[in-house]
């Protein structure tokens, strides 16, 4: 049988050991309520942190991006320099060939000029004793001959010439280079893409 002063010690005992857990839980209740925003100070820590990593990531690879383009660009001037005198001698030996042309021309025309000439005294004569009227015969002939008659005189020297011939002109910085070279050295010449082959002439 239990006496009175034994129950009054038990509930002394569970008071005692409820009023300490009571004030352990008032002395955790503040550390506790700060859990969450700790928790949010704590992911906001990593995010600034991988932001942090991944800008200085980023940076890195910027810097390294740079000083590779800034040590391929020292290679430009020397590079320029190179392609402007090759595509120098290009403009010259263009100029030099049209002007060979040219002069193929002058004396092609010289060579028309006397066979004009000697085709009009042939034909003259033939009418003449036919008693035939020579008026209109020089106008005639002259349709057969000319800068018609001279191109087709120095096509028959140098078949299906052009000034790209052998060239390749299936990639277009190709084109494009040959086109702005051509149309220095030789602004009457054809388009590139048509100086590559020559067209025949309709009959």
């Amino acid at each position: 049988m239990v006496n009175g002063n034994g129950i009054e010690e038990s509930f002394n005992d569970r008071l005692r050991q409820a009023e300490s857990a009571e004030r352990e839980v008032q002395r955790l209740e503040p550390l506790a309520a700060e859990a969450p925003q700790l928790r949010l100070q704590k992911a906001k820590a990593q995010k600034e942190e991988e932001r942090k990593r991944a800008k200085d990531e980023s940076i890195y690879k910027a810097k390294n991006a740079a000083q590779t383009a800034s040590d391929k660009q020292k290679r430009v001037p020397d590079l320029l320099g190179q392609a402007a005198h090759t595509v120098i001698e290009l403009y010259t030996l263009l100029k030099e060939i049209d002007s060979s042309r040219r002069q193929a021309m002058e004396a092609l025309a010289v060579a028309d000029r006397v066979d004009y000439d000697i085709e009009l005294e042939e034909d003259e004569e033939h009418e003449r004793s036919l008693d035939r009227d020579t008026r209109g015969l020089a106008y005639a002939l002259a349709a057969r001959h000319g800068d018609t008659k001279v191109k087709q005189m120095l096509e028959e020297l140098d078949p299906e010439f052009t000034m790209l011939r052998g060239c390749n002109l299936d990639e277009p910085l190709y084109r494009d280079v040959a086109d702005f070279v051509v149309r220095h050295a030789v602004p009457q010449e054809a388009p590139p893409q048509a100086l590559m082959t020559k067209t025949p002439e309709p009959v």
